[in-house]
């Protein structure tokens, strides 16, 4: 794929495979990697009972998940795709806010215990699907603690995100309706507390939410095919969805929301985990006109009116496509087809039973369309996606059973060292907007939006510090306890039994979904040949230096 171009991480693959000492010098790399035989093995693709071969299982595998490991892909092959998804849809959620665990320094809930629940569920929940899903919504109904109206609410963030993962495969509707109540959303693009016009006092009601529902939770900015291309007027101009007059009226619709159970207006009641209740003496019940001309009567209720305004929202002909194309780009491909994307929309439509809006049938729709499985082949040079730092740390530390002494997993400034975290934004419009495209180049790469010099080279040290440090400290005196350790010992044990090609083989297998090419694969076998003539070298010294040299690759940057 061709945003592997844009990147230049390759350059330090063999500078830094012997860890140190005796490593090789860019000629030296260049010979051995150049003249090294080409592995004859690589990784199998035998197709188990269910006609899913290992490489199919770890392709489908890392769109679906944090990232697999050996095991998750053995498991697959048993079950088969349908059986996997089936199990993962029936699963119930694993909530964040029960592993939020204060500590003794500090006895409150903080940002760094809402960040360590986020990752004790990316890497040990076994509902990965759905936390792949809260993961991709969470970028698309932004709340940021970038912000100050919602930088103290720890406790809340999180409750916030549990809705998510409670919402994550059921209907869309209700979806935007727990999102639109949440007192975090609430807070964070100002809707709570919004008031009634009065003149007087010189108060108008707040646009922040209701322009931001329109054009990043539902519909966007211009009118939409159902295979997401633009419709154009007579003129060929693309067609706005909505104008300031709509926001008007919507912003009149989000008007007296304030906390549960407050005693009086906007007296913040301990009530982060409860929907926002309405106070009617705020609330605007005046005439309103909607999208596409809908009409809203004068004399409803707060609530009446939000019901027709959030049905109004939902059932626009922009939202299948609109949604649609964004969770196929944060799973799949940054530039799917107008075809994909409208098959998709179609299930959006209409899960096949009359319903409207099912995430749980579009998520499936999404993973096992024949561009999702087999987009590689039939569309080599704009099938694949960027992998989000996050993700790529996900899958390291999944399969090196990452973890401190003392079973916390604290990590701090994650948007320095990965250009994100959890909930942490610069703004609503998310870490990468959709429809990035780098200067110069025609195809999306939204997550390429993250990325500069300085992100690059602090990523790098950030993995040679979680990788490769990582497991010298375990092996070393380590007196920080609560340091994330990684630990080989599966690694090392097979490696001992079978051999370096096939440690290389499960290695493209887990990292690349077997789909190194020959060349590629001898310049690792090279760099292992090298430090395996090192005494002084263990065994998960020279797993993790292997792992680090892998991750670090435009091969892997890049998911296809």
């Amino acid at each position: 794929m061709r945003i592997r171009t844009f990147l230049g991480m390759s350059t330090l693959i063999l500078v830094v495979a012997c860890g140190g000492g005796g490593g090789s010098s860019d000629s030296k790399s260049s010979s051995v990697a150049s003249t090294a035989p080409v592995p004859q093995r690589g990784a199998s693709d035998s197709r188990s009972e269910q006609g899913v071969s290992d490489v199919q299982a770890a392709r489908f595998l890392t769109q679906a998940t944090f990232g697999p490991t050996y095991a998750d892909i053995a498991g697959l092959l048993e079950t088969g795709r349908d059986q996997w998804l089936a199990d993962q849809l029936a699963m119930p959620p694993t909530y964040h806010r029960p592993l939020m665990l204060p500590n003794e320094e500090m006895d409150n809930y903080w940002q760094i215990h809402r960040i360590e629940a986020w990752w004790k569920a990316a890497l040990r929940a076994p509902d990965q699907l759905r936390q792949r899903m809260a993961f991709a919504l969470s970028e698309i109904f932004v709340i940021s603690d970038h912000n100050g109206a919602v930088e103290r609410h720890s406790v809340g963030m999180t409750h916030y995100y549990d809705r998510l993962l409670e919402h994550a495969f059921g209907n869309y509707r209700d979806l935007l309706e727990a999102v639109t109540l949440h007192p975090m959303m609430g807070r964070y693009l100002s809707h709570l507390g919004n008031e009634k016009a009065n003149v007087e006092k010189n108060i108008r009601p707040d646009e922040n939410y209701a322009r931001e529902v329109m054009q990043l939770f539902t519909i966007g900015l211009v009118e939409l095919n159902l295979d997401g291309t633009e419709k154009s007027d007579a003129q060929g101009r693309p067609i706005p969805t909505y104008d300031q007059e709509t926001i008007e009226n919507f912003a009149r619709v989000f008007t007296g929301w304030t906390f549960a159970q407050s005693s009086s207006w906007l007296w913040p009641a301990e009530t982060a985990s409860m929907p926002m209740e309405a106070w009617p003496w705020f609330h605007d019940d005046g005439e309103k006109t909607l999208l596409q001309g809908e009409v809203v009567p004068a004399g409803l209720s707060p609530e009446e009116d939000l019901e027709r305004a959030l049905d109004n929202l939902f059932y626009h002909p922009n939202v299948p496509p609109f949604i649609s194309k964004q969770l196929i780009q944060r799973f799949v491909t940054s530039n799917p087809t107008p075809a994909y994307v409208e098959r998709v929309a179609r299930v959006f439509v209409d899960n096949g039973q009359g319903e409207r809006g099912d995430l749980g049938a579009v998520i499936q729709a999404i993973l096992l369309d024949d561009e999702a499985l087999a987009g590689t082949q039939a569309l080599p040079n704009q099938f694949g996606k960027l992998r989000e730092p996050l993700i790529q740390t996900a899958h390291v530390w999944r399969n090196l059973d990452a973890r401190s002494n003392t079973d916390r997993l604290w990590t701090w400034q994650l948007y320095k060292s990965h250009g994100q975290g959890p909930l942490q934004s610069p703004s609503v419009f998310n870490f990468f907007r959709p429809d990035y495209t780098p200067p110069g180049e025609i195809l999306m790469a939204p997550e390429l939006q993250m990325y500069n010099d300085s992100l690059v080279i602090s990523q790098l040290n950030e993995w040679m510090g979680s990788i490769v440090w990582a497991e010298r400290s375990r092996n070393e005196d380590n007196n920080d306890d609560n340091r994330i350790l990684v630990h080989t010992d599966q690694w090392e044990a097979d490696y001992r039994a079978h051999g370096g090609d096939e440690l290389l083989d499960r290695l493209n297998l887990v990292f690349f979904s077997g789909q190194l090419s020959g060349a590629e694969l001898a310049i690792y076998r090279a760099a292992l040949t090298e430090m395996e003539g090192y005494d002084w070298l263990i065994d998960s010294e020279k797993i993790t230096n292997l792992i680090f040299m892998m991750v670090t690759s435009p091969q892997y940057q890049v998911q296809q």
